[in-house]
């Protein structure tokens, strides 16, 4: 909602104030409320300015006080407007009961939850009289009541014994030989990661890494384990990824697929087919590029693939790529945050896996060390916090091949020798698991097929 347009039931200026004088004169208040409070939940955005200065100053263990946030913000237009030092000493003075500065954040919290729902509320009804469909327009509902669920003050529990038992079924069925998560078709990195319902991996890479070829393994070894898998592109057309799919199971180079096959060739790639024309293996249209059409095509997915069996039903989900994902926000960071935070709700209501590429910084090719990690993940920090782990494929031989070779015979065969060692490999790094641990797999790949998977009698194995 705009800002002009919001009643005054929906904000309290009062409450802000109060919360931000008594943290101004009793700096250790600020721990009480820190983690719920943030400053986009104070209406005025002077004052989420000053909250802002104030969590950063504490955070570094500084003095915080009417003249050390007026010298930071002097320079700023707003906050001079209603006052600057002057209002900030009234703020402290004004300040009633410094116990009471929780239950203010907690108002704070709640009313800025109410004009976000508002808002987004106003702005579905004004899409839906414009003409967008139902069933999306459902699914962005359902999503914005879960995130209230999510973040809601209200107590939501379970009893300790009801969890633990639910954990307890989990353990023996393992110890039956289920296998609760989904499986890569890669043991080595089954063994460090567990690609389980309700969790979300987010799968990063640098162009030419082989992201969305891993992600293709993996999802053919899942329907081919009687997993319902889900492919939403983003990326490239579905014809194309029919092809790279094909590729996969035929062991044909893709790049053969838009030229003339022999009748051999030509039989193989028919043969493929057939195999996957069986698979509980489908791709969304590439009219699904926001999640709450993602979400929907997901529960039509869901309510089609109906375990039987061996069938497990729909499983894993697999997004091409994040960023591509459309989001809503007034910048691209802050649509990219909504959308990593909202796969995890995916996740959850799908009760599915959700494997999600991302692309990582360009500039990592100029560097000596190519090797990615969380700070090259592109656009957001949500990229790294909202999901359970996050992987990253690396081949160091596409990075070899294009250095000019060294002129020194010593330099020259170390480089050698190094490339003869990661040709056909790759690394999958593990840089978070929440679950688990990190470190990284080194496994066998082959580009052309878009096929990753382990290295007879892997010798290399997980590494700390």
């Amino acid at each position: 909602m705009k800002h002009e347009q919001i009643s005054a039931g929906m904000y309290s200026i009062e409450a802000e104030q109060q919360v931000l004088g008594a943290v101004l004169a009793v700096n250790d208040r600020y721990h009480e409320v820190a983690s719920m409070l943030k400053p986009e939940h104070f209406w005025d955005p002077v004052h989420g300015l000053i909250w802002k200065n104030i969590a950063a100053r504490v955070t570094r263990d500084h003095l915080v006080s009417p003249v050390t946030v007026q010298s930071d913000l002097a320079a700023n237009e707003g906050f001079q407007e209603i006052g600057g030092g002057k209002y900030l000493t009234n703020l402290v003075a004004g300040s009633i009961s410094g116990s009471m500065v929780r239950d203010y954040a907690k108002m704070l919290v709640d009313l800025h939850g109410r004009r976000t729902l508002a808002g987004r509320l106003e702005q579905l009804a004004g899409e839906l009289q414009n003409g967008r469909g139902a069933d999306d327009a459902a699914a962005e509902l359902e999503l914005l009541l879960h995130e209230r669920e999510e973040t809601s003050a209200e107590p939501r529990t379970m009893s300790f014994l009801k969890a633990q038992n639910r954990a307890l079924e989990q353990m023996h069925e393992v110890q039956q030989g289920a296998v609760l998560g989904v499986p890569t078709g890669i043991r080595a990195l089954d063994e460090v990661v567990s690609m389980n319902p309700k969790r979300y991996t987010l799968l990063g890479g640098a162009t030419s890494m082989g992201k969305t070829g891993l992600a293709l393994s993996i999802a053919t070894a899942a329907a081919r384990a009687g997993h319902g898998v889900g492919f939403v592109t983003l990326e490239m057309p579905e014809e194309d990824l029919a092809n790279r799919i094909n590729s996969s199971v035929s062991m044909v180079p893709y790049k053969a697929y838009d030229r003339k096959m022999s009748e051999n060739t030509w039989r193989d790639v028919v043969e493929a087919a057939k195999e996957l024309e069986s698979l509980p293996l489908e791709v969304f249209s590439d009219r699904v590029r926001d999640v709450p059409a993602i979400l929907s095509e997901g529960k039509k997915l869901k309510r089609k693939m109906v375990p039987n069996g061996e069938f497990k039903g729909f499983r894993l989900l697999v997004i091409d790529y994040i960023q591509l994902v459309r989001g809503k926000g007034e910048s691209a960071h802050v649509r990219l945050a909504q959308v990593a935070n909202d796969l995890k709700q995916v996740a959850k209501q799908l009760d599915v896996h959700v494997l999600a590429l991302a692309q990582i910084d360009r500039s990592i090719g100029a560097r000596e060390d190519t090797r990615p990690a969380l700070r090259d993940l592109r656009g957001s920090g949500d990229l790294e916090n909202a999901p359970d782990n996050v992987l990253f494929v690396h081949r160091p031989e596409y990075y070899l091949v294009r250095q000019t070779p060294p002129k020194k015979e010593e330099e020259r065969a170390d480089w050698e020798a190094e490339l003869a060692h990661w040709k056909g490999m790759a690394e999958i790094i593990v840089g978070k698991a929440r679950m688990g641990e990190i470190g990284s797999v080194k496994v066998a790949c082959d580009m052309g097929t878009n096929r990753f998977f382990d290295i007879p009698e892997q010798q290399d194995g997980w590494a700390f």
